[in-house]
């Protein structure tokens, strides 16, 4: 083979190689891994509670919970909402409460099918307003909704016939307060609501605990953003009849310095540092690897989350782990 015929191989070669190499990219594509284009998004969350229909002897708790995750323009690109609805008792079982399920987790059990003129149940009407919701900002959710919280939207009444002012509230509330905490447009956000008595029911006091937990999860199940909050319904119990304590409902990060911890905590931390020392461990984490970081006593036992949190963490990561495995 002559020199110029080697030139001309080698050439055609290196041709080749660059337009199949080329080809094989795409139009459009880049130099980036698949994935990395995806745009970064806010989480936030919202709770609303109050104590009403307080009688004699009955009480009920409603703690309203929703989870958003939002676009750089406001917009909603995914919602969650849950509903604790605690209903103590004193005539029947003393104020303990056996069902502690909220209401998505209750389903048909929350029988509310047979009186809604659309024939659905809670569950089924609250993925409706959640449907509603994607690609909706604030003002397009409370524009749907009239003063008296009954939807106004024909296409959210398709679905949707519960009163929800509280709902459009907790939404509109977690998109205002939505923060870029690491997560992407392409994760998946998760909410978990759980309650649990704090203390037994007995002739003084009566006390219900909520934990809430708003995790997004990458496509390998790992955490890049997480919120958690609690709630306490205080009441005391006097000559058979419930008393309410003032600002039972409000959450402990609402309370913030108020809660009293910090006098207490080792680490001179209130409830709602040590929470963030928590929602920072928990990025990047599975949740197996949550569970991994608690002892059998419910204390942290990682020592990176011992240096920023010292409480018992028990119901957190429960919870924690339901929302990044439901």
């Amino acid at each position: 083979m002559t020199k110029m015929k080697k030139f001309l191989a080698v050439g055609l070669a290196s041709v080749l190689a660059v337009s199949f190499a080329a080809c094989s990219k795409g139009a459009g594509d880049s130099d980036t891994p698949s994935g990395t284009d995806a745009a970064a998004a806010k989480t936030g969350y919202s709770v609303i509670s109050s104590i009403s229909e307080v009688k004699d002897t009955t009480l009920t708790i409603d703690s309203v919970c929703a989870a958003v995750l939002v676009d750089a323009d406001g917009k909603v690109i995914d919602c969650k909402i849950d509903e604790a609805q605690t209903k103590p008792d004193l005539a029947t079982d003393n104020g303990n409460v056996s069902d502690l399920r909220t209401k998505l987790e209750k389903k048909e059990d929350y029988a509310m099918k047979s009186v809604s003129p659309i024939q659905k149940e809670w569950y089924e009407q609250i993925a409706a307003f959640e449907t509603f919701a994607k690609g909706k900002t604030a003002d397009e959710i409370t524009a749907a909704v009239g003063e008296d919280g009954m939807p106004t939207n024909a296409d959210l009444k398709a679905g949707c016939t519960i009163h929800v002012g509280d709902i459009a509230k907790a939404v509109t509330n977690a998109i205002a307060g939505a923060q870029e905490l690491g997560a992407s447009s392409t994760d998946t956000l998760k909410l978990a609501v759980s309650t649990e008595k704090y203390y037994e029911s007995n002739e003084t006091n009566l006390q219900y605990d909520s934990n809430y937990a708003v995790v997004t999860l990458d496509a390998d199940g790992k955490i890049t953003s997480c919120l958690i909050d609690a709630s306490q319904a205080k009441c005391t119990i006097a000559d058979g009849k419930f008393t309410v304590a003032e600002g039972a409902f409000i959450t402990k990060k609402e309370l913030k310095e108020d809660y009293n911890m910090k006098a207490a905590s080792p680490i001179q931390k209130e409830w709602y540092e040590q929470a963030a020392a928590f929602e920072a461990f928990a990025k990047g984490k599975t949740a197996a690897d949550l569970t991994a970081a608690v002892g059998e006593n419910g204390m942290p036992a990682d020592a990176d989350l011992k240096a920023g949190c010292t409480i018992n963490v028990n119901s957190i990561v429960n919870n924690a782990v339901k929302a990044a495995t439901v």
